[in-house]
């Protein structure tokens, strides 16, 4: 980040930069840019934080500091400020983005993370006026909610803060866990401690778990209410803990539970669906790198096509023409990606062959391949028979070929 190496420990903090500072981080903005980034972005939302629990560089930036950064890469052709904010239901934020995007003629894309941003589609509202202004801001927008998986092989779930999981089972291996949870003093303890723990800004473990939901091998990320954990324990005339507990120990503990963070209150995507045909939206939100041990999202894309395309039986869908576009040429040209999204002579021959019919996603898994054996969760998947990268066969039937012919990709290219 710029503004850890321009200001050193002071960076994470609610310090600002001093002018000669800020002078050098758009700078650096520019030049890095210049060099063929893509762009430049930034977090100002609470919810990232490093390992040692401390918030990222640029969280309590100023409104002036992010337009001096932004402003670095007016006149160079290209350049994309993407930005995850806390701040977009506030007018302030707004006033510098459009100040950005109407002094530079470039794209701003945005994640809203407060639910201010949303009251009243206001995000988009502000966006399709700025649009009409000739201004070119694009929030994102997931396919589906994005959400942390409950598990005993991911590195959450609503017994973990309890004593007894952090003394008896916390480190251990899967088998060892299931077996020791099948013990009726483990289980007998564990549920009473759950019981009595709150699970920080997201409330009890009886109100979370309204939220939560089996994914099943043939995962539904459109559940209705009844498939909740509260619903099935509800059906059953059990406690939700209780059932929550028994359903962990469900495939060999290799069970998951999707909980959507926000914006499923209405127990459908019905709403999503209209957004996510907004001229303004951009898609994106494809998580598979950050957070791995507790998001999946990697699978994002196969997920909009099979759902939206052809699976959705709780509302209507979406075109496949449509879904391929804003997957690809969409995307492309909103990063100024010029020489590939589209099937054209003269450009990149980047192709995925896929039969529609067979394309399916599996239950996520974890896998310990990090370094120290660290643990990501995956997603497998059919239907890709061949994936062509400049006209080179990469992978076929999702095994890779040992072909490379990528190349570092430069913003600004033609």
């Amino acid at each position: 980040a710029v503004r850890a190496y321009v200001m050193g420990e002071r960076c994470n903090g609610e310090a600002q930069p001093k002018p000669e500072q800020l002078k050098e981080m758009a700078a650096l903005v520019r030049e890095g840019v210049a060099a063929g980034g893509l762009g430049f972005t930034s977090s100002r939302t609470l919810l990232h934080r490093d390992v040692h629990g401390e918030y990222v560089p640029g969280t309590f930036a100023g409104s002036d500091e992010m337009l001096a950064l932004g402003l670095g890469m007016k006149g160079l052709g290209h350049g994309v400020f993407e930005l995850v904010s806390d701040h977009l239901g506030e007018e302030d934020e707004w006033t510098w983005v459009k100040a950005f995007a109407q002094k530079t003629g470039l794209a701003v894309t945005l994640i809203p993370t407060s639910p201010a941003a949303y009251e009243n589609g206001h995000v988009y509202r502000v966006a399709e006026e700025a649009r009409q202004q000739g201004m070119e801001i694009l929030p994102q927008i997931a396919g589906r909610p994005t959400g942390i998986l409950h598990g005993l092989h991911s590195s959450f779930h609503v017994f973990v803060g309890t004593p007894t999981w952090q003394r008896e089972l916390a480190g251990r291996d899967l088998t060892a866990i299931v077996a020791t949870m099948g013990k009726p003093e483990i289980r007998a303890a564990m549920l009473q401690e759950a019981t009595n723990q709150a699970m920080g800004f997201m409330g009890s473990p009886e109100r979370v778990l309204k939220q939560v939901f089996p994914l099943g091998e043939h995962p539904n990320y459109e559940p209705a209410e009844t498939d909740s954990v509260a619903g099935i324990a509800a059906d059953r005339g059990q406690g939700a803990l209780e059932v929550m507990y028994e359903l962990l120990l469900g495939a060999e503990g290799r069970e998951l539970f999707y909980q959507p963070l926000g914006a499923y209150s209405d127990f459908n995507l019905d709403e999503r669906r209209e957004t996510m045909q907004h001229p303004n939206v951009l898609m994106g939100l494809s998580d598979g790198g950050a957070h791995c041990g507790v998001i999946a999202d990697a699978g994002m894309p196969t997920f909009i096509m099979t759902h939206w395309a052809r699976d959705r039986t709780r509302g209507e869908r979406l075109p496949l023409e449509f879904i391929v576009h804003s997957l690809s040429a969409r995307t492309a040209a909103a990063y100024g990606i010029r020489d590939r999204g589209t099937l054209e002579p003269g450009k990149l021959a980047d192709v995925n062959v896929i039969d529609f019919d067979r394309l399916r996603l599996y239950r996520p898994e974890a896998v310990f391949d990090l370094p120290l054996g660290g643990r990501r969760l995956i997603q497998r998947v059919d239907g890709y028979d061949y994936t062509l990268k400049s006209g080179e066969v990469t992978f076929a039937s999702g095994e890779p070929t040992g072909a490379r012919p990528g190349s570092l990709v430069r913003g600004g290219a033609t």
